[in-house]
C-alpha cells in the first residue's frame, strides 16, 4: 500500500511538470504572437493572459490529482471487495 501511494505521488509530480511545460509553451507562444501582432486581437492581452493563468493553474492541479484520486479510487473498490469476519 506504501508502494502504491508513492507511486501515485510520482506519477502526480511527473504530470504537474509536463501540464506545466505545456502551459508554459502556449503562454509563450500567445505573448510572441501579440508581440508580433499587437492590433490582432479584440481583447487586450492583459485579459486574455490573466484567464490563460487562471485555467492554466486548473489544469495542472486537475492533472496532480489525477493519479492520486485514482489510486485512492482503487484502493477504496478493492477494500470494499473484503469480507468483514
Amino acid at each position: 500500500m506504501v508502494s502504491e501511494k508513492q507511486a501515485a505521488f510520482s506519477q502526480a509530480w511527473i504530470a504537474m511538470t509536463a501540464e506545466t511545460f505545456r502551459v508554459n509553451q502556449s503562454i509563450a507562444a500567445s505573448l510572441f504572437g501579440n508581440f508580433l501582432f499587437p492590433f490582432a486581437g479584440a481583447q487586450s492581452s492583459g485579459t486574455i493572459l490573466s484567464r490563460k493563468m487562471q485555467s492554466a493553474a486548473g489544469s495542472i492541479i486537475g492533472k496532480g490529482l489525477a493519479p492520486i484520486h485514482r489510486t485512492a479510487v482503487a484502493n477504496a473498490k478493492r477494500l470494499a471487495k473484503v469480507n468483514a469476519r
